[in-house]
C-alpha cells in the first residue's frame, strides 16, 4: 500500500472550441478539457423551450431574452409555439398561425439574433405537440382502424351491407377535425377487410373457421355471406382518419395530428415547415437554427396505415386481415398462436413509426444541413400509448431527448434518462439531452431543490439540460406575463434569474465533461425483441449489485453493431463491456440466438435463462426449432455455467458473481462512516482521463471513502460549481485500484478525475484525513463561528417595501411583521461584520465561509471583493485569501422567487396591482387563488459559519 498526495503547481487553462454534437468528434487534449470545463461551450449549456403562448411574440423582447440567457451562461432556446389551457376573460390574445406569414417574421428575427449572439435554436415542427398542423391534407393525419359489426345465427345466407364505422366527434373535450364529404363519410378513408367468425363465452375462435372476403364490397353494393350454424359475427374493418386535433394549439393554428406510421406523411409534413423556413433564409445549414424538435408522442388510437396490410406481409410473409378479431380480444387457435400475431403486429407498428417518421425526419432534416431531435423514449402505458420500443427510436434521431419530471405523483414513469443516456452509448450519439424538471409548479423552486433532480439525471447519463420552461413575455403581457400552464419557470421575470447564472454554469460544467469519450459500463442488459418496450429509470438489480452500471440494448444493435474483442463485447466506437444479460423470458428471435452463438464462440460472456421459443407466428415451426438447436448448443441441462469456444454461456449465477469470477471488482466500492450509504456516480473515459461524476445522494453530510477501480493515474477534484480543480491530497493505491477519503455535504456533487500522468506522492496517513472541495479536512480539528450579530439588510426599493431595516436574527422574509417585506419578491443586501483573530490566520489554516439555508440565490461579497454565487445549501466559500486580521465586512444579496409579491400584490386593489398574467392560481394553475396561496420561504435564513479547519503538517 502506498500513500500518494498533491505537489503544489499551477495549471494552464486553455480555452476550447465548441465541439460539434456528434460522438464522432475527436476529444480534446487534457488541457482543453479542462479549459472547457472552466469555460463549457455553447454545445455543453443548458437550453429551454421556449413558449410563444398563443403565438404570441415582441421582436424587442426577443432579442433582450437572448441576450439575457447568453449574459446568464445558458446555450439557446426550442421555439414554441404553443396555447394556453388557462386563459381568464380571454387575456391572452390570439397571435398569429404557426409558420404564418408573421410567425415567421418572428423566428426569422429569433434565428438571427441568436446567430449574433453564438446561441442555438431548435424549433418545435408544429404548435403544441408533437407533429401535425392546419397544412396535413385528410389522407397524411393520424388513422386508425375503425370497425363496424352485426350479430347473425346461422346456418344463414347473410345478403345485405354493414354501415360504414362510427367516427368520434370529439376528442376529449374538443372537436374532431374529419373532413367529410356531403353524405357524412370521410373524404379519405380504405377498407381493410370484411371478417367473419363464431362467437363462444370464451372468446376462442379457431383459425379455419374465420371467413375473410379478399374482396371488400364497401357502400356500393350487397355483402353476400354463407354463415354456418351458430352465433357469428361478421366485422366490417375500415382504416380513417381519426380526426385527432394537436394537443393545445395556438388559437389560430391548430390542425390534424400527422400519421406517424407514413412515409409519405413525413415527407409531405416535413416539406411544408423547411420549405416554409426556406423561404425566409434560403439554406438552412448557416444559421442558429440547428435542429427541428418533436416532443412526446402522445397520439391517441393512431395504430393504422393505409398501407399498413402490406407492409405486414412484406414483413412476415403472411396476410395479417383475417386475423383482425385479435386485436379485439378474441383468442385464435390457441394463446400461444395468438400473441405471436399480436408480436408481429405490435413489431411492425414499431418499425414503421421508426423507420417512416424519426429515421425519415432525420434524412430529410440532414439532407438540409440541421438536425432532428425528439423525445422518443415514451412514456408508454398507463401514461401514453406508445407503440414503438425506445432504443431503436431514439437511435434513428440526430439526438436523442428524454425527460424527468419535478414532483409529479407518478415521478419514476416520467424519469425517462436512462433509456435515452443508454440509446446514444449503443447509436454514438454524443448529447444525451431532456427535457427538465417539467413540473406544475410554476415559481415554487429554485436552484436549491432542482439540484438533487439534476444530478440524479447526470448519474443516468444526461449530458445537456432543456429547461420546461423559459416562458416568452410581450411587454404588452406585463410581469410574469403569458404563460403555458406547466412547467418550472426559469425567465427573466422570475425574482431569482437576476443571479441566476452560477446555476447555468454548474450544468454546463457537468454536462461538458459528461459529453466527453465513452460511458463506462460492465453490463449490457438485452431488453428482448417485443414492442412497445421502454427502458426503466436507473435501478441497479441486487443481482448486480452496488458499484457497477450498466447499459440496455436491443435487437437491432446485437445484430448489426456488436463484435468481441479480447473478451469484451465492443461496438464500432469503442463502447464495450463485460457481460451481455438475457432478458428473464423463454422466448428469443433466433437471428438473435445465432448472434449470440457466435459471439460466445469468439470469447464473450453472457448470461441467462436457456429459451425454448420465439417470438413470432411468422414460419414458427422453424423459428421455434432454430432457438431449441442453438440453445442445445450453448445450454445443458445441469451445472451452472457451459464453455463454448473461447466464451461461455452461464445460467445459475447472479451477474456480479460473473463479474467477479473475471476479475472485474466494482468499479467504485463506497464505505461509509455515517449511518448512510448514499452515494451515486457515472463514469466517462478517454485514452488518457477517466471522469467519475460523484453525488450524495441524501441531504446529510458523508464521511467516508470511495474506491475506484483504477490505479497509477493522478487524482483531481474538479468542482463544478465553481470550476476549480486541483489534484486530490490524499489517497491510497492498492491492488489496482485506488481508495480516496472523502466528505461531501449534504446533496454535494463533484468530479473525480484520474489523468494519464504518473502520481505525486509526499503525506504520511492520519486519522480523520478527508478530502473536501476546498481541499484536506482534519474532521477532528475545526473551530466553528456563527455571526449572531444583527444583520443590516437594504431592500431594493419597488415602492412599498422599506429601503433598509436591521434584523437581530436571521429569518424567513415571509414571517416578518412588516407586510411590505412579508410579501417582498426582489432583491436585499445583507451586511455584517466578522473578526478573525491573527492566531486563525496562522499559515496552514483553511478558513470557510457556510451560508447554509438561502432562498434562493445569493451574491456573495467579503471586504468588497464577490466570492461568487451561492444557489445550494452545500457550498462552501474558501475565504482563507479574501479575509484579514480584526473586522471583515460581509454582504449578502439575495434574491428570491416572485411566489410572495403575486401573493401581496393579489391583495391590493386592482386599481393598484403591478402584476399581470393568465396564471392567477398557486402552487399550481388550478389551485388556490393568489390571495389566499401559502408564502414561501425567502431571504437568507443562515446560519451564517465562519470555519476555521487547522492545516495539515
Amino acid at each position: 500500500m502506498r500513500l500518494i498526495a498533491r505537489l503544489s503547481g499551477l495549471f494552464l487553462f486553455i480555452f476550447c472550441m465548441d465541439v460539434y454534437v456528434k460522438a464522432q468528434t475527436a476529444v480534446p487534449p487534457q488541457e482543453d478539457i479542462k479549459g472547457g470545463f472552466k469555460n463549457p461551450p455553447i454545445t455543453a449549456r443548458p437550453k429551454a423551450l421556449w413558449p410563444w403562448v398563443n403565438g404570441n411574440f415582441s421582436l424587442s423582447r426577443i432579442t433582450h431574452e437572448l441576450e439575457e440567457a447568453k449574459t446568464k451562461g445558458m446555450g439557446g432556446f426550442d421555439i414554441w409555439d404553443v396555447g394556453t389551457s388557462v386563459n381568464p376573460g380571454n387575456i391572452v390574445p390570439a397571435g398569429p398561425p404557426f409558420l404564418g406569414d408573421e410567425s415567421l417574421d418572428g423566428i426569422a428575427h429569433a434565428i438571427r439574433e441568436a446567430g449574433r449572439l453564438g446561441l442555438e435554436l431548435g424549433l418545435i415542427s408544429s404548435s403544441s405537440w408533437n407533429a401535425g398542423g392546419s397544412w396535413i391534407k385528410p389522407e397524411f393525419g393520424a388513422m386508425g382502424l375503425f370497425k363496424r359489426d352485426t350479430i347473425v345465427n346461422g346456418p344463414i345466407v347473410f345478403k345485405g351491407r354493414i354501415p360504414f364505422p362510427e367516427i368520434p366527434d370529439n376528442y376529449g373535450s374538443r372537436k374532431t377535425l374529419v373532413a367529410r364529404n356531403a353524405d357524412g363519410l370521410p373524404v379519405f378513408y380504405k377498407e381493410v377487410a370484411y371478417v367473419a367468425h363464431p362467437i363462444r363465452s370464451d372468446s376462442s375462435i379457431k383459425k379455419e373457421e374465420i371467413l375473410f372476403l379478399e374482396k371488400n364490397p364497401g357502400d356500393k353494393e350487397d355483402l353476400t355471406l354463407n354463415i354456418p350454424k351458430g352465433r357469428w359475427r361478421i366485422v366490417r374493418y375500415v382504416c380513417a382518419p381519426t380526426g385527432q386535433p394537436l394537443m393545445v394549439p395556438s388559437p389560430k393554428s391548430n390542425g390534424l395530428m400527422l400519421d406517424h406510421f407514413s412515409a409519405a406523411a413525413q415527407e409531405a409534413n416535413m416539406a411544408y415547415i423547411i420549405g416554409r423556413l426556406k423561404s425566409k433564409f434560403g439554406s438552412l445549414n448557416q444559421t442558429a437554427l440547428k435542429y427541428l424538435y418533436e416532443d412526446s408522442y402522445e397520439v391517441n388510437t393512431a395504430v393504422w396505415t393505409p398501407d399498413l396490410p402490406t407492409f405486414f406481409e412484406k414483413k412476415t410473409g403472411y396476410d395479417l386481415r383475417k386475423y383482425l378479431p385479435a386485436l379485439d380480444g378474441f383468442t385464435i387457435q390457441s394463446e400461444d398462436f395468438t400473441s405471436r400475431f399480436r408480436f408481429d403486429f405490435d413489431k411492425m407498428l414499431s418499425d414503421l413509426i421508426i423507420e417512416n417518421h424519426y429515421a425519415k425526419g432525420r434524412e430529410i432534416c440532414e439532407r438540409e444541413g440541421i438536425g432532428f431531435y425528439a423525445e422518443a423514449g415514451g412514456p408508454g402505458k398507463p401514461i401514453h400509448n406508445v407503440p414503438f420500443e425506445d432504443l431503436k427510436a431514439l437511435g434513428a434521431l440526430t439526438v436523442p431527448r428524454g425527460e424527468f419530471w419535478n414532483k409529479h405523483p407518478q415521478l419514476e414513469k416520467l424519469q425517462i434518462v436512462k433509456g435515452i443516456a443508454s440509446a446514444a452509448h449503443i447509436y454514438n450519439q454524443k448529447a444525451v439531452e431532456a427535457e427538465a424538471f417539467t413540473s406544475v409548479w410554476l415559481w415554487q423552486e429554485g436552484p436549491c431543490a432542482l439540484k438533487p433532480l439534476a444530478d440524479r439525471a447526470m448519474c443516468e447519463g444526461l449530458n445537456r439540460f432543456v429547461y420546461h420552461t423559459f416562458p416568452h413575455t410581450t411587454p404588452e403581457a406585463g410581469s410574469p406575463g403569458w404563460i403555458y400552464n406547466f412547467g418550472t419557470l426559469i425567465n427573466t421575470t422570475n425574482g431569482w434569474w437576476p443571479k441566476s447564472e452560477g446555476f447555468h454554469h454548474y450544468l454546463a460544467r457537468c454536462s461538458y465533461i459528461l459529453q466527453q469519450g465513452n460511458f463506462k459500463g460492465d453490463v449490457a442488459f438485452y431488453y428482448g425483441d417485443e414492442a412497445p418496450k421502454f427502458v426503466a429509470p436507473k435501478h441497479i438489480p441486487a443481482a448486480l449489485g452496488k458499484g457497477y452500471d450498466y447499459d440496455v440494448v436491443n435487437t437491432d444493435v446485437i445484430l448489426n453493431k456488436m463484435k468481441v474483442e479480447n473478451g469484451k463485447i465492443v461496438l464500432p466506437h469503442g463502447q464495450s463491456y463485460e457481460v451481455l444479460v438475457l432478458p428473464d423470458d423463454d422466448r428469443i428471435n433466433p437471428e438473435v440466438l445465432k448472434k449470440i452463438e457466435r459471439m460466445v464462440s469468439m470469447g464473450a460472456t453472457v448470461v441467462g435463462k436457456r429459451p425454448t421459443r420465439s417470438y413470432s407466428l411468422s414460419d414458427f415451426g422453424k423459428q421455434d426449432k432454430d432457438v431449441k438447436d442453438i440453445a442445445g448448443k450453448l445450454w445443458s441441462r445441469s451445472g451452472l455455467e457451459k464453455k463454448y469456444g473461447n466464451g461461455k454461456m452461464v445460467w445459475g449465477k447472479s451477474v456480479r458473481t460473473v463479474l467477479l469470477e473475471k476479475g472485474i471488482q466494482p468499479d467504485v466500492q463506497v464505505k461509509s462512516k455515517v449511518s448512510h450509504d448514499s452515494l451515486d456516480f457515472i463514469h466517462r473515459y478517454t485514452e488518457s482521463m477517466d471522469f467519475y461524476f460523484i453525488r450524495n445522494v441524501s441531504a446529510k453530510d458523508f464521511i467516508g471513502t470511495a474506491t475506484f477501480r483504477i490505479s497509477h493515474r493522478q487524482p483531481e477534484w474538479w468542482n463544478p460549481v465553481n470550476g476549480n480543480t486541483s489534484k486530490i491530497q490524499v489517497f491510497q493505491e492498492e491492488n489496482g485500484s485506488t481508495t480516496i477519503p472523502l466528505y461531501l455535504k449534504g446533496n454535494e456533487s463533484l468530479f473525480v478525475v484520474f489523468r494519464k500522468n504518473e502520481a505525486d506522492r509526499s503525506l504520511s496517513a492520519m486519522d480523520n484525513l478527508y478530502n473536501t472541495s476546498y481541499g484536506i479536512r482534519n474532521l477532528s480539528e475545526s473551530e466553528a463561528i456563527t455571526i449572531s450579530t444583527p444583520w443590516n439588510v437594504r431592500f431594493e426599493n419597488n415602492g412599498n417595501t422599506p429601503t433598509e431595516m436591521n434584523m437581530p436574527e436571521l429569518k424567513s422574509w415571509h414571517t416578518s411583521s412588516h407586510e411590505a417585506i412579508r410579501y417582498f419578491s426582489g432583491a436585499a443586501a445583507y451586511n455584517n461584520r466578522f473578526t478573525i483573530t491573527k492566531e486563525q490566520l496562522q499559515s496552514g489554516n483553511t478558513i470557510l465561509l457556510e451560508l447554509n439555508d438561502v432562498i434562493e440565490v445569493a451574491d456573495v461579497f467579503l471586504n468588497g471583493e464577490k466570492l461568487g454565487n451561492h444557489w445550494h445549501k452545500s457550498q462552501v466559500f474558501d475565504i482563507t485569501r479574501n479575509v484579514k486580521e480584526g473586522d471583515n465586512v460581509l454582504t449578502i444579496e439575495v434574491v428570491n422567487s416572485i411566489n410572495n409579491a403575486l401573493i401581496g400584490d393579489a391583495k391590493r386593489p386592482e386599481q393598484f396591482r403591478v402584476y399581470k398574467s393568465n396564471i392567477t392560481k398557486l402552487p399550481n394553475a388550478w389551485s388556490t387563488p393568489f390571495a389566499d396561496a401559502s408564502l414561501l420561504k425567502a431571504g437568507l435564513i443562515g446560519p451564517v459559519v465562519i470555519k476555521i479547519v487547522k492545516g495539515v503538517k
